[in-house]
């Protein structure tokens, strides 16, 4: 368990705050909400609702991370955001195509939804036109994957964070503040088994080190590519869900935790380990949680 000597960054996006030392925030949620074909919207609504419950309950924030693969659903997904989440509560969108980012980020603009948006992601495949966007568009806050071809390594992420490893003409750091986003998640990369998929753990308290900025990872999709674990598959969701402790316990501030059905059994299990995290810091390094921090309601 850490405590940094860096000053650490504090963002806020519509109440929900992500950062700080070890301790002090709970760990933010996201969960993730895939669409297979055409959306299927009261399904997605019942497992909202659920997560939120959950929410209240343990003290985690949670912000449902929208998947959007085809552009005949971007009004569609963007309405159903808007009508059925609480009011100002924030999402993040979560596009691989970068001219479904722009069409998004434009539709996004037009319904006054930015300021409640997380961008994810900024890397380095973004193109020209996706930067344009980004200027012309800019949401409350991104995050920005550390993610380096050329070395996996804590030390790669970091480059790429600094200079593009390289492969941009400018580090994403830099990048995203020239484009008007001063609120940054660092997302360490986690990477398939074998691809030093442990270097985007050992990458958390490296970065907010270095730079004191909310750090976290979608550590569950090394779960997914452990073909192995198809021989175990009752302990199979066991593992994903508890994959996540690993965030918190390396100093993290946020994880994306995977399918948002999963949060019945996430939630309770990083709340176990925000406490454990927080008895320590607390006695260790005099950091007071919140109050609506885990310990706080559910240790009465």
């Amino acid at each position: 368990m850490f405590s940094f000597t860096k000053k650490q960054e504090i963002f806020d996006i519509s109440g929900i705050e992500i950062g700080g030392q070890p301790g002090r925030y709970p760990t933010v949620l996201f969960g993730g909400v895939f669409f297979k074909g055409e959306p299927d919207f009261e399904r997605t609504r019942r497992h909202l609702q659920k997560m939120l419950t959950l929410s209240k309950k343990t003290g985690n924030p949670v912000i449902p991370d929208f998947f959007i693969r085809k552009d005949e659903y971007i009004e569609e997904i963007i309405t159903f955001i808007e009508k059925t989440l609480p009011k100002n509560h924030p999402f993040s969108i979560d596009i691989i195509e970068p001219s479904i980012k722009i069409k998004t980020l434009e539709y996004l603009h037009k319904k006054n939804l930015l300021p409640r948006t997380i961008y994810n992601s900024i890397h380095i495949g973004i193109t020209d036109e996706e930067r344009e966007a980004l200027k012309k568009y800019t949401p409350e806050m991104a995050i920005i994957v550390a993610f380096n071809p050329k070395d996996k390594s804590p030390d790669g992420k970091v480059e790429v964070l600094e200079n593009g490893a390289h492969l941009l003409d400018i580090g994403l750091l830099e990048l995203s503040k020239k484009l008007g986003i001063e609120k940054i998640l660092v997302d360490t990369a986690a990477l398939a088994p074998g691809e030093n998929s442990g270097a985007s753990i050992a990458a958390l308290p490296v970065i907010k080190e270095e730079y004191g900025l909310p750090v976290g990872c979608a550590i569950h999709n090394v779960v997914e590519k452990s073909k192995w674990l198809n021989d175990f598959e009752s302990a199979r969701k066991i593992v994903d869900s508890s994959s996540n402790i690993n965030i918190p316990v390396f100093g993290g501030n946020y994880a994306i935790f995977g399918p948002i059905e999963n949060a019945d059994m996430v939630l309770p299990i990083i709340a176990w380990q925000d406490i454990l995290v927080s008895e320590y810091t607390e006695n260790y390094f005099g950091i007071s949680p919140v109050e609506f921090h885990p310990r706080r309601k559910l240790l009465q």
